[in-house]
């Protein structure tokens, strides 16, 4: 949990957003990592995609 509030501590202040109350400090370091999770995901899957392409024999 420390580094999601890390990140979430880090993302506040990168991007100027309102901090949110000390009641929701943990839905929103959940919220933020999930979405920093499916960006990674889906940068991973993506590169995936592109070395699988490169890496097939043409039809």
């Amino acid at each position: 949990m420390k580094l999601l509030t890390w990140l979430m501590e880090t993302f506040i202040n990168t991007f100027g957003i309102t901090r949110p109350r000390p009641e929701q400090e943990r839905t929103a370091s959940l919220i933020i990592g999930g979405f920093l999770l499916l960006i990674i995901l889906f940068v991973a899957s993506l590169t995936s995609f592109f070395i699988y392409q490169l890496r097939a024999p043409a039809h």
